[in-house]
């Protein structure tokens, strides 16, 4: 039995050697191309983003696993972008130091190029590394980048479970702990640059019978990905008062969501999820904000109040 046991563990690790060594033996153009593909297939199969995000890490770790100064120079371009593929599905902050190795082999070089550099900044900006953007912008960037770069300013407690950053004046980002144990609260999770999420807010803020909640009772929470432009959350923010925007800081804070999609709406009380809704097809959704919420139009005000 032990035999038979023993047989087949060699086997499996003479077909995982022999795998390695067929994807080692394949082009980096024919891997990437590959990479991509099934990246892209496993996005849209509907399983939890944590679930996806293990899926692509595989992939990726199967196609292009390697120490960053070992990578040839020919190969370069395409282990940077098979790495910053990963990183756009699985946020893996891990993998960080070797995707600024590939950056600065591709510089020393001289075959680093615009988009690479702002691949690598947005990143920056998704992992919420923004001391390190700062330091990225003022080593490659043009003199303009010193007025690109944003203040830091982090006042949250060590045991805060939930946090954001909030926008302040003069390109200045603070984080700050999030309390939702009070009562109720909604949290709407989006991408500003979501057509249904910029429809649902526009719905919820011309809603007087909400109207008196937004302030204290409902949060917006921009979802962590690549998409950073500190400009345009500025700008929304200038106009929306009552519905200003601010950065999550980190999908792990969050376990209740397990699909991060845009729009979606977490109801909370008393800091416990009560119940959620995502997508908005049309302004009717109103209703579902208010049965979440536990209000008729008479009794916003009691909410207010809880």
């Amino acid at each position: 039995m032990k035999t038979l046991i023993l047989a087949k563990i060699v086997a499996l690790l003479s077909l995982f050697v022999c795998c390695s060594l067929s994807y080692a033996g394949t082009p980096a153009p024919q891997r990437l191309h590959r990479f991509i593909a099934k990246t892209d297939a496993i996005s849209t199969s509907g399983k939890p983003t944590a679930e996806r995000a293990k899926l692509v890490h595989a992939e990726y770790m199967k196609n292009f696993a390697a120490d960053a100064a070992a990578i040839r120079d020919d190969e370069l371009a395409e282990f940077f972008e098979a790495t910053q593929h990963m990183m756009f599905y699985t946020l893996d902050k891990s993998q960080l130091p070797s995707f600024e190795r590939m950056f600065a082999r591709l510089v020393d070089t001289g075959k680093a190029t615009s988009e690479q550099y702002g691949q690598l900044l947005q990143i920056y900006y998704a992992l919420r590394e923004f001391e390190k953007a700062n330091a990225f912008l003022k080593r490659y960037g043009q003199k303009r980048s010193s007025r690109e770069t944003i203040e830091i300013n982090d006042l949250t407690s060590p045991s805060a479970p939930r946090t954001g950053w909030v926008l302040g004046d003069n390109r200045r980002l603070t984080r700050l702990d999030l309390d939702l144990n009070s009562g109720r609260h909604l949290v709407i999770i989006v991408s500003p640059y979501c057509h249904f999420a910029i429809k649902a807010l526009s719905a919820i803020e011309s809603d007087s019978t909400l109207a008196p909640l937004l302030r204290q009772k409902v949060t917006v929470m921009v979802m962590q990905d690549f998409n950073f432009f500190y400009d345009k959350y500025a700008r929304w923010n200038q106009v929306h008062l009552l519905l200003p925007l601010v950065l999550t800081h980190s999908r792990e804070e969050w376990p209740e969501v397990s699909h991060w999609v845009s729009p979606l709406f977490l109801f909370f009380r008393d800091g416990k999820l009560e119940s959620k809704f995502s997508g908005w097809p049309s302004d009717e959704n109103v209703d579902k904000v208010y049965k979440g919420l536990g209000i008729t139009f008479s009794s916003a005000k009691a909410i207010t109040q809880e």
